[in-house]
């Protein structure tokens, strides 16, 4: 004996499952496409740019004692876009880590240095009549710095 009405019974499952897995995937794909495109675009574009921006304008000191530090340095990041306007020695050589002193630059700008120097640690010594953006303080640790 049979229990349904017209004797058809609905087939609930869907017809073509793998459809369904094939959107998944291919949206998966997309995404992750433009995540690596946009991640990669924006560091080519980072790159690029640093060409078309302004040189940064600092003030290398020689905050640890050893002779000609900040001429050496400022010889080693001739090729970055740095223009050192001028190099000097703190007055007691008791820096043990290297700092970037911010005067009159921006946070982009810092940023920048940054990434072109390896050192971050810096802080804030505002003076708007200052001629230099930034003041590189080599500590001890300077060796970190000035890899090849």
């Amino acid at each position: 004996m049979n229990l349904t009405i017209n004797g058809v019974s609905e087939d609930l499952t869907p017809k073509r499952p793998w459809r369904y897995l094939l959107i998944l995937v291919l949206l998966i794909a997309l995404a992750l496409l433009a995540y690596f495109t946009r991640m990669f675009g924006l560091l080519e574009r980072n790159q690029d740019n640093e060409e078309n921006l302004p040189a940064i304008r600092v003030e290398v000191s020689n905050g640890c004692g050893i002779e000609k530090l900040a001429a050496d340095y400022s010889v080693y990041i001739k090729d970055k876009n740095i223009d050192v306007l001028r190099v000097s020695s703190t007055p007691y050589p008791i820096y043990n880590k290297s700092v970037l002193v911010l005067n009159n630059g921006d946070e982009q700008d810092l940023r920048r240095l940054q990434r072109m120097t390896g050192i971050q640690r810096y802080t804030l010594a505002r003076n708007p009549e200052s001629d230099v953006q930034f003041t590189i303080i080599l500590g001890e640790d300077f060796k970190d710095y000035m890899k090849d």
